[in-house]
């Protein structure tokens, strides 16, 4: 430990192996198996050759690499056992989370056991499964029933929030419901000191009306809030205070300190023997750190919470240990810290906001003076530093949340500042004096007073909350702070240009398509964008889940801000769930006039038959079917061409309008044709791939679902005809871009997932 240690004193040894160990700890989560992982790896080899420094990085570098697999192949490998999805499992598990109790139970578990045998000690994997219970359930309770398990797959979309590598983050693992009737159920009898806290705290402010506030700000669990409230703080900016974070293990750690400074001061007898012995500094840092324990404990060490009181620790450590407050070195190897306890952590974009903020932080505290005391040099402070996180954490809302909050840097200004100095000492201080005296009364005047100032921000307009923006891409993400760090720290500010520039120039340089065609991954539905021009043509808005949950808002709504996209036309191309399943949600955000072009009597009456100018483009929307009943079969035929490349969507006909088309002689030749009814043998003859004669077809369906689609006679015939084959449910959002002589093929479930989410 001394040998250790002695780093301190001679930064370079120790500091070079953390830089090495993060390096390789993110070079190997996010690009193993890639180029880019073999000519880093092989870069910094040649490179510990010449040049002594590097031993110390290639060292960590490796180190890194082990930390990664190891936590890998120990806790986030599935096992073998448990692959076989059609057949159930003997399952011992605990209840984590109750999501939903409607019709059935709904629950996030912690997997145990299965068929006896121990999944992980340490830390077993989670599972999202369905369960019939008459009995009431509660979190903690402990329940054998026979599971069929499958791996966790969610659908893959390019351009919005990634379910599938947030659940590997999370280490949810299996998806999985109840098979037969058998379940026992133990309730827990040992005391859940946790549990019992979070009661406790729900009971003093149960009758507040702010309670869905004050419970996430004194436990970490947001449970309780609706996702209106909180979409209403992200618009304001302070989504990050309910966020169990730094801020709060600060303020923890700053009411710890400055209690046990009081108690001491108070003893007055005991304050110059302890003077005289031991440092008292030492003495409230160590209250402060315990009370700051203490809540991330409670909170039941949640990541962000855990994250910032390693933080916390290792600053007290080196500021103790090396007499001086290196604040920078306890942000890095308060990070190695964080690594080696999870390398994973990576996936989380929290982890970047919160070191991210604290070198903003340590950043602004060592370029300006505090030279006077009082108020105004307070808020001079404040706002010196509001401004500076504002800009500093600018990029990462960019990319991760594709917009920013317009109003955050003013309401950040008012709102921390009561946080820290008001609500949180108060919060404090009546769950302690709650314990032995009933002050109800107090909390309602605080929680009156606090509720009057919340409704005063509600009054501000919707449109000054929020800014939505396009995509920002990592290369900007990545230039953006390489000129923030050649501004601050280099003495040639000018080179700041430089990435921005680069970045600027690869992005214009980069050839532009013509137009793009786009079928997302909805599961068993169809779900189609046709953009040109900075302008979409829907077809089709998905399936409908449970006559609740839809595609629109997860899905097709973040991907067209996040491309810039303003749709002028939609067509549904029948009532079916799975096609017309996002009506409601899509006319909620305002798209009713995008139905006048082609569905002028509404999407529930066909579509009118023509010719229509999109742009560049031109769109067919073949005559109706005579006397055919099906509703399939009424589908809308669109035609879509450019005058070189087309596509041919098709809808749900079957075999006898197919028949019907080609004696009517539409214009059905396309060079990409969206299968037929999502490649059913109804559909998809012989003659009709012949009359269109595709290069590709894109089969629109999900992943292992009851109809197993597509086909497997019908991936033989579009096999006869040489056509390349893919489908969403293999292959996630499939993205067509066509160029002036050639069109490329992206798939999001290659593009957009890491060597350990493949297949």
């Amino acid at each position: 430990m001394d040998r250790f240690f002695s780093h301190l004193k001679q930064p370079f040894t120790s500091v070079w192996l953390s830089v090495g160990f993060v390096v390789g700890c993110i070079v190997t989560v996010f690009y193993y198996q890639t180029l880019v992982f073999t000519v880093f790896a092989l870069s910094l080899l040649v490179a510990s050759a010449y040049f002594k420094p590097f031993y110390s990085v290639l060292l960590g570098f490796i180190c890194g690499i082990c930390c990664v697999w190891g936590h890998f192949s120990n806790f986030y490998t599935i096992s073998p056992l448990v692959l076989h999805e059609n057949q159930p499992y003997h399952s011992h598990i605990t209840v984590v989370e109750i999501i939903s109790q409607r019709d059935h139970y709904y629950l996030k578990v912690q997997l145990n056991k299965i068929n006896q045998q121990t999944q992980s000690i340490i830390k077993p994997p989670f599972a999202l499964i369905t369960l019939k219970s008459e009995q009431l359930l509660e979190v903690g309770d402990d329940i054998t029933t026979w599971l069929q398990l499958a791996k966790y797959r969610s659908q893959k979309n390019y351009a919005v929030f990634d379910k599938e590598r947030y659940a590997f983050s999370e280490r949810v693992f299996f998806k999985g419901k109840q098979i037969g009737n058998y379940i026992e159920i133990s309730k827990s009898t040992s005391t859940d000191l946790i549990k019992s806290y979070r009661q406790f705290i729900k009971n003093t402010y149960q009758s507040s009306t702010l309670n869905w506030l004050y419970y996430p700000l004194l436990t970490g669990d947001r449970s309780v809030m609706s996702f209106a409230q909180k979409e209403q703080l992200q618009q304001f900016g302070i989504s990050h205070l309910l966020a169990i974070s730094g801020l709060h293990i600060g303020l923890m750690f700053s009411i710890g300190f400055f209690i046990t400074r009081s108690v001491i001061s108070c003893l007055n007898f005991m304050v110059k023997p302890l003077g005289q012995q031991l440092n008292l500094s030492l003495i409230y840092s160590f209250g402060g750190f315990l009370l700051a324990f203490s809540y991330v404990y409670l909170s039941g060490f949640i990541v962000s919470a855990t994250r910032a009181l390693i933080m916390l620790g290792c600053y007290l450590l080196i500021y103790y240990y090396a007499k001086q407050a290196l604040r920078w070195r306890s942000i890095l190897f308060a990070l190695v810290c964080v690594l080696l306890i999870d390398p994973f952590s990576l996936l989380n974009p929290g982890l970047y906001f919160s070191f991210t903020a604290v070198v903003i932080i340590f950043w602004v505290f060592s370029v300006i003076s505090i030279s006077t005391v009082g108020l105004v040099a307070i808020i001079k402070t404040l706002v010196i530093l509001q401004i500076a996180l504002f800009i500093g954490l600018l990029p990462l809302s960019l990319y991760y949340f594709n917009g920013i909050s317009v109003i955050g840097l003013v309401v950040n200004l008012v709102v921390i500042p009561i946080l820290g100095f008001i609500i949180m000492p108060s919060l404090v201080l009546f769950s302690v004096l709650s314990l032995g005296v009933d002050i109800s009364g107090l909390i309602g005047v605080f929680d009156y007073l606090l509720q009057h100032a919340y409704q005063s921000l509600l009054l501000l307009p919707v449109d000054y909350r929020w800014l939505d923006t396009s995509q920002f891409s990592l290369q900007w993400l990545i230039s953006s702070y390489l000129a923030v760090l050649i501004v601050c720290f280099l003495p040639w500010r000018l080179m700041a240009c430089l990435p921005i520039a680069v970045t600027f120039f690869d992005q214009y340089l980069q050839p532009k398509p013509r137009w793009q065609f786009d079928v997302f991954d909805v599961g068993h539905g169809t779900m189609v964008l046709v953009s040109n021009q900075g302008k979409g043509f829907i077809y089709d808005l998905g399936p409908v889940y449970f006559n609740t949950f839809t595609r629109i808002n997860s899905t097709l709504v973040p991907y067209l801000t996040s491309m810039g996209i303003e749709v002028e036309v939609t067509l549904v191309s029948h009532t079916d769930k799975d096609h017309i399943g996002g009506l409601t949600d899509w006319l909620q955000h305002g798209y009713q006039h995008t139905f006048r072009l082609l569905q002028p009597n509404g999407p529930e009456h066909g579509c009118k038959a023509g010719e229509y100018r999109f742009y560049d483009l031109t769109i067919t929307v073949i005559e109706p079917a005579e006397h055919l009943k099906s509703d399939n079969d009424n589908s809308c035929v669109v035609h879509i061409s450019d005058g070189q490349f087309s596509v041919l969507l098709p809808g749900d006909i079957s075999t006898k309008r197919e028949s019907q088309l080609i004696a009517q002689q539409s214009l059905l030749k396309s060079t990409v044709l969206l299968s037929p009814h999502h490649g059913s043998n109804t559909s998809s003859s012989e003659l009709f791939i012949s009359a269109v004669a595709p290069e590709l077809v894109i089969h629109s369906t999900a992943y292992k679902g009851q109809w197993q689609l597509p086909h497997r006679h019908v991936v033989a015939r579009y096999a006869d005809h040489n056509v390349m084959q893919y489908s969403t449910a293999a292959h996630g959002q499939i993205k067509v871009a066509f160029y002036s002589h050639q069109y490329t093929i992206n798939r999001a479930r290659d593009d957009e997932s890491y060597w350990f989410l493949k297949d």
